[in-house]
């Protein structure tokens, strides 16, 4: 088989191989799944950027919206150091080893 035919065949089937891999469809739902703990995170950030805020600037419009941006930075960089430490392999890694595994099955 060709590299040509093999991602041809790749492109047919990559959803319904990457659907049936236990390991890509936790790492896809933990990128997604929300616990209370995202919430804690979300009052947290916003409480810590509020009282910080209140002594940079004296509008309250501009301390809330400025909480909020801080809130959501806070809430990324959270689930960035929770997706590093739960899995060791990103998805483009794993979906690479799955291309590659499933080249091999259709080798043989």
């Amino acid at each position: 088989m060709t590299n040509e035919e093999f991602e041809k065949k790749w492109k047919e089937n990559r959803n319904k191989v990457l659907a049936n891999n236990e390991e890509y469809q936790r790492i896809a739902r933990s990128y997604n799944s929300w616990g209370w703990i995202d919430y804690i995170i979300f009052i947290v950030g916003f409480v810590i950027c509020e009282n910080y805020t209140k002594t940079l600037v004296n509008g309250i419009v501009l301390q809330y919206l400025l909480a909020l941006i801080g809130m959501v930075l806070i809430w990324l960089g959270y689930r960035l150091v929770k997706s590093m430490l739960n899995s060791k392999q990103t998805l483009e890694q794993l979906e690479e080893k799955i291309k590659q595994q499933y080249k091999e099955t259709l080798g043989k």
